[in-house]
């Protein structure tokens, strides 16, 4: 159990780690608090809000993935590497396609309730 919890705690560092250290994860922090709030005022359904929970966590994933290979892409070596530049492009490309896709969603989920408040 307390080998379980040690993890745990490794994990909860990384997310520290992730948070602290990167511009786009202190935006993804503001934007998921920011969808939580909307959701939460705009009353969505229970799949919207799975969809939603779903879109947020890929992007969350994808961008712990991204600093991962560039911290290690860093610790191979700080020279210029095609292959190194390709691997964190492609990550970068990851957290890219993960957000156009996570604002896509949220553009589905709450256009149609904007539009209805302000046409009140």
């Amino acid at each position: 159990m307390s080998q379980r919890l040690r993890s745990f705690s490794f994990a909860w560092a990384g997310l520290r780690y992730l948070i602290a250290s990167e511009h786009n994860a202190r935006i993804h922090l503001g934007a998921t608090v920011l969808v939580l709030v909307a959701a939460a005022g705009l009353g969505v359904d229970r799949i919207e809000f799975l969809l939603l929970l779903i879109a947020i966590g890929w992007v969350w994933f994808a961008e712990a993935v991204n600093t991962s290979i560039e911290r290690l892409a860093d610790a191979v070596t700080l020279e210029h590497h095609p292959q190194l530049k390709l691997a964190k492009d492609l990550s970068a490309a990851a957290v890219l396609i993960g957000s156009i896709v996570a604002a896509a969603i949220g553009i589905v989920i709450f256009l149609p309730r904007v539009i209805d408040l302000l046409a009140l």
